[in-house]
């Protein structure tokens, strides 16, 4: 049985699109098209709808499952790390642990993420999350189906790409893969076959040239990785794909800045699948692969970031698949003559470890409030809530530690602590646990000293410790990291 692909990544001002039907004889790419627009903040969703007009008129949908992306911007990123493994647990916690450095309200957001396993790993959990606001996403999914279409994955620009690269098995263990577009890059860390975080760099070609933000963006992101994932990140090459990346001497500016060897990506020739002849039209990478990896994603299974965990795709599978369920329903039945007689058994099960469950609140309620007459463990569940919430009121009224801080809160108490005048230029924030970390240059070493004492009067910070203060290359600034105890 063939099966029918079509990957459309979504950019600001481009769609592209890509149809791969797979069969026993392999993959081929049936069908492929860009189009682009100049980009005009007014005119931006009906230019899309046109461009996704265009694409989709010559494309037959019936039989075709859809994986789409859209802008990587939209979306926000952060590596946390919680004290269990199980999916369940994580997705009932995973709104709260974000909570503090949401960019929005919980209500409004719609969160994904992927679990990242370490070798060291034994009681944390490492995760990297990503969040879109959930009216941005609704619009996106809205447009598309508008022209019928109910996409089974929905994720951001270049993460598909990314898992491919990270999933084969030339790819070195370490590597760096940057997806460009107009004035931004967003930038995939790969180490032992999984992406650990994300980062997205914003240049001005007017100011700076591209490729100089992009190699700072990469330092940034290499030392991000250390900092907070706490693993050496020593990439050992950098994949660029994406839009941005066919300008003239483009690659060979970053390789030089880096002194590392950068590789323009190439799913075609990497994956081999097989390319009709099209006389009309050119296969051109750096507009294509990233909706080619969505169909060699979704293809092999491999599940990532989907912000659209497939809500609207079942009445498509049910017209598919229609035949099987039918037929695997009439054993479905035999099967559930037998699971009803296991049904006292577990509703017993059930009531024993509630049983279990009363017997360890008392004992803890009993540990804590020993002159306490109260036997029912619902009541007493209740007062150690009371007494909890009353415990956090107190520690919230003696001073926090920070904590609990969103980083916009961070972000406002330096700025507000160092004067506008002050000459300083930052170039790395890493906000952890316990510490944040600045580093940038500065025009004197009493500068350091200054930014140290500023700093240290606020009220967020407990201590600053100056980690490093150094003449840079040019002898004219002075390079620093301080290092603020929360």
């Amino acid at each position: 049985m063939s099966r029918k692909i079509l990957g459309l990544d979504i950019r600001k001002n481009s769609v592209s699109a890509v149809v791969v039907v797979s069969s026993t004889k392999g993959d081929e790419v049936e069908t492929f098209s860009h189009n682009s627009w100049e980009s005009d903040a007014d005119e931006h969703t009906s230019d899309q709808i046109k461009a996704l007009q265009s694409i989709l008129e010559d494309i037959d949908l019936s039989e075709v499952e859809c994986v789409v992306s859209f802008p990587a911007e939209l979306a926000s990123y952060r590596n946390i790390q919680v004290p269990f493994k199980e999916t369940r647990k994580i997705k009932q916690v995973l709104q709260f642990e974000l909570e503090p450095t949401m960019p929005l309200p919980i209500d409004q957001a719609v969160i994904d993420f992927q679990i990242i396993s370490h070798p060291k790993q034994h009681e944390q959990t490492s995760i990297l999350a990503a969040v879109i606001e959930k009216e941005k996403l609704d619009k996106f999914i809205s447009d598309l189906k508008s022209f019928h279409l109910n996409p089974q994955v929905a994720t951001i620009s270049g993460y598909s790409i990314a898992m491919v690269i990270a999933q084969q098995t030339s790819s070195p263990n370490q590597c760096l893969v940057i997806d460009v577009y107009d004035n931004r890059a967003t930038l995939f860390a790969v180490s032992s076959g999984q992406i650990q975080t994300i980062r997205s760099t914003v240049f001005n070609h007017s100011s700076t040239r591209p490729a100089e933000s992009i190699c700072k963006g990469i330092v940034q992101t290499v030392s991000a990785v250390e900092d907070i994932l706490g693993i050496e990140f020593s990439p050992e090459i950098v994949f660029m794909t994406g839009p941005g990346t066919d300008k003239s001497d483009f690659k060979e500016e970053i390789a030089g800045s880096l002194e590392l060897a950068v590789q323009s990506v190439d799913l075609i020739q990497e994956t081999g699948i097989h390319l009709k002849e099209f006389t009309d039209q050119s296969w051109i990478p750096e507009q294509m692969d990233n909706a080619l990896a969505l169909v060699i994603a979704e293809s092999s299974g491999s599940h990532g970031l989907n912000f659209h965990r497939r809500q609207f795709a079942a009445k498509k599978h049910w017209n598919a698949y229609r035949k099987d369920i039918i037929k695997t329903a009439s054993f479905a039945g035999v099967i559930l003559c037998l699971l009803l007689s296991n049904l006292i058994y577990d509703f017993y099960s059930m009531s024993r470890e509630i049983a279990d469950l009363e017997s360890r609140i008392s004992e803890i309620y009993k540990q804590a409030f020993p002159d306490s007459a109260i036997e029912d463990a619902f009541v007493q569940q209740r007062q150690m809530r009371v007494e909890v919430d009353e415990l956090k009121k107190q520690f919230i009224t003696q001073g926090s530690t920070g904590k609990d801080l969103r980083s916009i809160d961070i972000l406002n108490e330096i700025s507000g602590l160092l004067p506008k005048e002050m000459d300083i230029e930052m170039d790395n924030l890493v906000i952890g646990p316990d510490n944040v970390t600045i580093a940038g240059d500065t025009a004197t070493f009493n500068s350091v000293d200054e930014m140290k004492n500023l700093l240290e009067k606020g009220s967020i910070f407990q201590k600053v410790t100056i980690s490093s203060a150094n003449s840079d290359k040019t002898g004219k600034r002075i390079s620093f990291k301080l290092k603020l105890d929360i």
